[in-house]
């Protein structure tokens, strides 16, 4: 009788983590473009690899099948123990009743609190911010802490109330910049110390989270608390970064903290993330003053399953940051963003060709921007990763010293495009921008504040500061439409009997310069986010006005069509796309 020995039981691997399987595949990937074992460039790209992996405190995903059934698991039981509940005579009844209402409309009790809180945070911000951009320039001698609309309320051509620091223009200039270089070097300080994850727009992230990824602290309190303080820093030091990136950010930080407050969802990942959706409308809705705006954007660049629910929590999320940024009125205009604006005149079909000609400028912008701004970004981690601080703060230097002798970019960006979609009548002026004798040297100039300002938008954005694309973009594109608006005015003055100019009535003014600068505005914006639909919509909301729906839309085909021939021959992205 032969006897045979127990075979060890085979051991199950375990299942390599995430990071560990995306290095694997790395490593292969890299392995078959050499012959042979792994040469120095081949180390060196897979050391890079690593650390972009490990970039993150936590890299995990979510299991949305196992918190679906939870979820399911968990109204079963609540249905078993509310079973005859109506039946129930005395507090007990009543109390169960009122648990199970609670239970139901968590979801409304959070989009609420969290618009609500949205709202408040973003309506100081923007005082804040105001206040923080115009005392760069000069103080109110009346109170030390109005800005300068505040302080000369009513009065548009200034007051004597609102002081310079000087009557001797190079001690501006100088205090110009030493206020630019604090703002900028405090931002990227508080950011560095305090919470790394602040910095950037954050909204590439938020869809990864979003999609059911894990960052831990990157939604977390101190991230919210960093993002608001140093915002308004940022953008007061001129550096050519936008709120409305980081405005998503810290809204769905909001939104976070105070849903961990409710069982619901801080037990069940999958749920937060319906919350997290509303929140990121609402953070558009307030930094464009666009509810609707807000939700489509959600839906369109932000969330990859967005059911019915989601979109209806996302409205009324937006809908009440917005009432409440419009009840604070932070700016004593009754506008929820500066550079709101109305139009009373309408359009020509001749224009049609100049706002063609103003899409293709954004679409050329976009891929510009994009192609130089990788590179920018190779050159920023390969050589000044470890000098953040002083990069933001030489970056604000270096910007103060080149756009303050510029009347368009030396005042904030959101002042600028307020003041560039404005119509020229009604004493509306700022600097002789509406008078016919400077118009070729105001011409001049906006095209010297759109090429600087594009510029400085491919090296400033990506630095440690809290830092978004959306209203720089809006403002290259603004500067460079109120630019063509100004030249196709100035050419009907000089051919008014022209056949081309025969839609025009007389003694009406047929060009309006500022819907020229409004649709570069929307025109440079599309271009860089690729996004349509939100964008119409967003302009619309802002203009209060259907007249320049089709001029909005008309424009998108030939910028569409130019960013896919410009970015197919990138080779950047080719090589990334391969990888």
């Amino acid at each position: 009788m032969t006897s045979r020995s127990p075979k060890p039981l085979a051991q199950n691997p375990r299942r390599p983590s995430l990071p560990e399987r995306a290095i694997s595949r790395r490593l292969s990937v890299l392995s078959t473009r050499t012959n042979g074992g792994p040469t120095g460039n081949t180390e060196h790209e897979l050391t890079e690899e690593i650390a972009e992996i490990k970039r993150y405190e936590d890299f995990t995903t979510i299991d949305w099948v196992q918190d679906a059934a939870q979820e399911q698991l968990r109204r079963r039981a609540r249905r078993k123990q509310n079973a005859g509940v109506f039946e129930l005579k005395g507090s007990l009844g009543w109390r169960r009743r009122l648990e199970d209402t609670y239970d139901a409309g968590q979801a409304w009790i959070v989009v609420t609190l969290v618009g609500a809180a949205i709202g408040l945070n973003a309506g100081f911000l923007n005082i804040i911010t105001e206040w923080l951009s115009d005392i760069k320039l000069g103080y109110c001698t009346t109170a030390f802490y109005l800005n300068e609309n505040f302080c000369c309320w009513g009065d548009e051509k200034g007051c004597p109330e609102w002081h310079r620091w000087s009557s001797f223009w190079p001690f501006n200039y100088l205090l110009y910049f030493l206020f630019s270089t604090i703002f900028a070097l405090t931002s990227a300080s508080l950011v560095k110390a305090f919470a790394p994850y602040a910095a950037g727009s954050g909204i590439s992230e938020i869809k990864c989270i979003i999609a059911g990824f894990v960052m831990k602290g990157f939604l977390g309190f101190w991230t919210l608390l960093i993002k608001s303080i140093c915002l308004p820093l940022a953008i007061a030091s001129g550096l050519s970064v936008g709120k409305e990136g980081p405005s998503v950010h810290y809204a769905v930080c909001t939104g976070n903290v105070i849903s961990r407050f409710f069982g619901k969802y801080k037990r069940n990942a999958s749920k937060t993330r319906e919350i997290l959706s509303a929140c990121a409308a609402a953070g558009v809705a307030v930094a464009f003053g666009s509810p609707i705006g807000g939700v489509l954007f959600s839906l369109e660049e932000m969330s990859s399953y967005f059911p019915l629910k989601t979109m209806w929590r996302s409205y009324f999320c937006a809908l009440v940051a917005t009432a409440v940024l419009a009840a604070m009125n932070p700016f004593w205009t009754g506008q929820l963003v500066m550079f709101e604006v109305r139009y009373d005149r309408s359009w020509h079909f001749f224009e049609i060709i100049f706002f063609i000609f103003i899409g293709i400028f954004g679409g050329l912008y976009g891929a510009f921007v994009m192609k130089w701004n990788l590179r920018a970004q190779a050159f920023r981690k390969k050589y000044l990763t470890k000098y953040a601080v002083l990069e933001a703060t030489l970056l604000a230097a270096g910007t103060a010293i080149l756009c303050f002798p510029n009347m368009f970019l030396r005042i904030d960006m959101t002042e600028s495009m307020e003041i560039l979609f404005l119509e020229c009548e009604a004493g509306r002026d700022y600097d002789g921008l509406c008078e016919a004798k400077n118009r070729w040297r105001m011409a001049l100039s906006l095209a010297f504040a759109t090429m600087m300002r594009t510029f400085l938008v491919i090296i400033s954005y990506g630095c440690k500061v809290p830092a978004g694309i959306f209203v720089p973009s809006m403002a290259v594109g603004a500067s460079f439409g109120r630019m063509v608006g100004i030249l196709v005015q100035a050419l009907h003055e000089a051919f008014p009997q022209a056949r081309f100019f025969a839609a025009c009535q007389p003694d009406v003014p047929c060009i309006t310069p500022g819907t020229y600068a409004f649709l570069g505005a929307a025109a440079a914006l599309s271009g860089i986010m690729h996004i349509t639909v939100s964008v119409v919509v967003i302009m619309f909301e802002l203009t209060g006005a259907l007249t320049y729906i089709l001029p909005t839309m008309v424009r998108k085909p030939p910028e569409a069509l130019c960013v896919v021939f410009t970015v197919a021959d990138f080779p950047e992205l080719d090589r990334r796309r391969s990888d």
